[in-house]
């Protein structure tokens, strides 16, 4: 029988070199472990900024909602901005989310802390508050002006505001370029407004509590249907842009993007006919505002309850009824066209046929077949036409014929235009006249057409304006502005 041997025993120092070697492999494998790892994430791509934006599926837009840039009716989003930032992130493939704020400085609050990753500040490129942030090509050109009361004569130059008072809202461009302007000329009395915006501005003026307001021209441009006692006054010679802002850092990718996107809309021209489409024009001037105010308290409250009662038919907006009713009649329930279209919703008989209406000179019937007929046209748009442009293609559609804004869509699509955009399809509209000719078909009037879609958003605009706002008494007493502690030149 064999006899086991011990095992032979290490001595203490052999022992501690082999526990050594033990360690030393271990570490080297977590090591290799560990550089694999590292090679591996280096070799991973890291995101930029626009990947980032892509990526999430999201383009964050943070703003003041003004007549520049954004605004809200029945539940939907429209503007010239808003409209041109969508555009842009339907280029990169992903959702416009919008934050509304109330302030400039809540803006730029954002987009320093990277809550969103697109600003509308609404003051305009040059002011020293944007210095630290990246800002765009021009967007949109503002004119810097006075505004004053029709009653009041017009000043000759800048010095004509001697021993006058002018009110500005705190803290805008406007304020700054003001002082600018009237450096050299005697008691001239700034008061500055920190509790109240443009829209009370020019409740102080109307009501004559101060001799001017400065504001630039889109912003009394949106607000004169509201005054038809004011005008625009004299010009402070200062043109501005208003861009869109960025944040500032190292990545200028989505910054870059923009920039690209704005010279494409430049060129070919959406940028100028978006600022066209939400304009005003002359719609509103003294004697248009004037008419539209008296007919806002003389005419609209006869039918206001059945616009709202077939609004809640249709689920379609009062005031968009009520203003497709404005465009085609004043609100007059006997007009009628050389064409024979009648009634204040001037139906042709066709149309009332098919809505129903047996009397087109009854104004319930009439608001009723129009009504039905708007929504008709609406909900037959492809699920793809979102709204805003949804809207303006089912009024095109009220106006022109559904077959012709059908045709324009594919014709767009054809030329590489984007068939759910109303501003690509109605820049197709002047060649499918041509197409149709040619063919002998039916030739829509696209110069009506185009200007009755535009005609009704106004109105539209207006009526929602006039309604939501009250230009309350206790409201512009309240405002915080201290003639004592007013800048006097």
């Amino acid at each position: 029988m064999a006899i086991k041997r011990p095992p032979k025993r290490l001595s203490p120092h052999r022992q501690a070199i082999k526990m050594l070697k033990r360690i030393n492999r271990r570490h080297v494998k977590v090591a290799v472990a560990g550089t694999l790892a590292a090679s591996t994430l280096a070799l991973q791509p890291m995101q930029n900024a626009l990947d980032m934006v892509r990526s999430s599926g999201e383009l964050h837009l943070v703003g003041v909602s003004s007549p520049s840039t954004f605004f809200q009716q029945d539940g939907h989003t429209h503007g010239l901005q808003f409209e041109l930032a969508q555009q842009f992130a339907n280029e990169l493939g992903v959702k416009l989310v919008v934050d509304s704020v109330t302030s400039p400085h809540r803006v730029l609050q954002s987009i320093r802390r990277n809550q969103a990753q697109l600003a509308l500040t609404g003051i305009t490129a040059d002011d020293p508050r944007l210095e630290r942030l990246r800002v765009s090509n021009p967007v949109i050109e503002v004119q810097q002006q006075l505004v004053q009361r029709n009653d009041q004569r017009m000043p000759k130059d800048i010095s004509g505001l001697t021993g006058k008072v002018v009110g500005v809202v705190a803290g805008s461009t406007e304020a700054q370029h003001l002082k600018d302007s009237v450096r050299e000329v005697e008691n001239v009395k700034i008061i500055e407004i920190r509790q109240g915006k443009s829209l009370d501005l020019l409740g102080l003026l109307d009501e004559g509590r101060v001799d001017f307001v400065a504001m630039n021209s889109r912003e009394f441009d949106a607000f004169r249907p509201l005054f038809p006692n004011l005008r625009d006054s004299m010009s402070l010679e200062r043109t501005d842009a208003v861009s869109w802002v960025f944040m500032k850092s190292g990545d200028h990718s989505l910054y870059q993007a923009a920039q690209d996107f704005l010279v494409r809309k430049q060129a070919d021209g959406t940028l100028q006919r978006l600022a066209e489409f939400y304009s005003n024009g002359n719609v509103f001037d003294s004697y248009g505002a004037k008419h539209f105010n008296r007919d806002i308290a003389n005419r609209l409250p006869h039918y206001q309850s059945l616009f709202e009662r077939e609004s809640t038919a249709t689920d379609v907006d009062w005031r968009l009824l009520a203003a497709i009713a404005y465009q085609e009649s004043k609100w007059n329930p006997n007009a009628v066209s050389p064409t024979g279209v009648k009634g204040l919703m001037m139906l042709t008989q066709g149309t009332a046929s098919m809505m129903g209406v047996k009397n087109r000179e009854h104004a319930g019937q009439s608001i009723h077949g129009g009504s039905a007929y708007f929504k008709y046209i609406h909900d037959r748009m492809p699920e793809s036409v979102a709204e805003p442009d949804r809207t303006w293609m089912a009024l095109a559609s009220y106006n022109m014929g559904p077959a012709h804004i059908l045709r324009a869509r594919k014709l767009t699509e054809r030329n590489g235009g984007d068939a759910n955009s109303w501003l690509d399809v109605s820049r197709n509209l002047r060649q499918l006249a041509q197409d149709n000719r040619r063919q002998g078909r039916s030739v829509p009037d696209v110069g009506q057409g185009l200007h009755y879609v535009q005609q009704v958003r106004r109105y539209y605009d207006a009526i929602a304006l006039n309604t939501q706002v009250t230009l309350s008494k206790t409201q512009v007493a309240s405002l915080d502005f201290d003639i004592s502690n007013s800048t006097t030149q």
